[in-house]
């Protein structure tokens, strides 16, 4: 599997982006109209808590697009992609705060979701923060987890092993930036919260982290242009989570995810055909 993917990296990198995301829209297109999928239902459920109706046939085909770019930006060299993010004062704005966080030397967590092309979001982070970018990925198999470790980690990115805590306290405690995605618990071991008005699995770990380091939490995405795909737009929000370094109880951990939730909430709205989340998050749909 690892060589497999090496060998597709060295093919696809050369391939214009326009043309490889054609090929990719295509086959996975294919995947959603032809072939039967427990993900492709998830995924219908999922926006439809996120509309309050059911999802029409035509945004859950722009999720499925979306998915495949994303994962054909994975093989494509980052230096060539960085020119096409276009960057607006709020962003730099939301930078500039976020710089004045780190003066305090008490880290920085950086919450994303899995929308528009967060991998790619994660490399722009790196380039923002050099050599104090890491980020908290899932545990894959070993041959993939191994080839997509090489490929984060030649973009600047420092990469952590979701289960592996101590790292995650250390880089904080290096007044280093942790970027993680925070929309979905995969061991559906942390808070059952409302999100969209009903019931949802979420993560605990940022909040209790943050508490943990002291550390103060902000909110970021980076989505592509609504009318051109090839071009990204990244959004960086203001709002400072646990900027006054709060206790560490129970009380404030569902304080911050509650907050946490309320930005969730804000920018899936505003981008429901880019949020590609295709594994449970409601209570209801495990019932």
């Amino acid at each position: 599997m690892y060589y497999l993917l090496k060998l597709l990296q060295n093919v696809l990198k050369n391939i214009p982006r326009r043309a490889g995301y054609f090929i990719f829209e295509l086959l996975f297109l294919f995947n959603l109209i032809f072939l039967p999928s427990k993900r492709k239902a998830t995924l219908k459920k999922n926006l439809a808590h996120v509309l309050g109706r059911e999802a029409p046939d035509s945004m859950v085909r722009e999720v499925y697009k979306n998915y495949a770019r994303y994962y054909f930006d994975l093989y494509q060299d980052k230096d060539k992609i960085f020119p096409h993010v276009t960057v607006t004062p709020q962003f730099h704005s939301s930078h500039d705060i976020s710089n004045e966080l780190l003066k305090k030397k008490r880290g920085l967590i950086i919450l994303s979701l899995h929308m528009g092309s967060w991998d790619f979001a994660a490399s722009y982070l790196a380039k923002m923060y050099p050599g104090r970018a890491n980020v908290v990925v899932e545990k894959l198999p070993e041959a993939a987890f191994k080839w997509f470790t090489e490929t984060r980690e030649i973009t600047g990115m420092k990469v952590i092993d979701e289960y592996d805590i101590k790292s995650m306290i250390r880089a904080l405690k290096n007044n280093e930036v942790l970027v993680m995605v925070t929309d979905r618990d995969l061991d559906k071991k942390g808070y059952k919260l409302d999100f969209f008005g009903k019931k949802a699995y979420i993560p605990s770990g940022p909040a209790k982290l943050a508490l943990t380091c002291g550390t103060p939490i902000m909110f970021g995405t980076m989505t592509r242009d609504k009318k051109d795909p090839l071009k990204f737009i990244p959004f960086y929000d203001p709002t400072v989570i646990n900027g006054e370094a709060l206790e560490r109880t129970e009380e404030n951990a569902l304080k911050l995810t509650q907050q946490i939730i309320g930005l969730m909430e804000k920018y899936i709205s505003e981008y429901p055909e880019q949020w590609c989340m295709l594994q449970e998050v409601w209570l209801e749909d495990k019932e």
